[in-house]
């Protein structure tokens, strides 16, 4: 759960709000793109360790 964020200004002016959903939604696209690396680099390493092997 992400609540809301207001980010200000060097004034203390509203500058934007950013929305809990807003928030869910880039951190799990964020985790998402990660996971989806470090699988792909434990594939890569387990096809070259079993090429050496051969």
């Amino acid at each position: 759960m992400f609540y809301e964020v207001r980010v200000l200004d060097s004034k203390n002016k509203l500058k934007k709000i950013i929305s809990g959903q807003q928030l869910s939604r880039k951190y799990w696209d964020n985790f998402e793109s990660h996971f989806n690396i470090s699988s792909a680099k434990t594939k890569i390493t387990k096809n070259k360790s079993t090429a050496k092997n051969n």
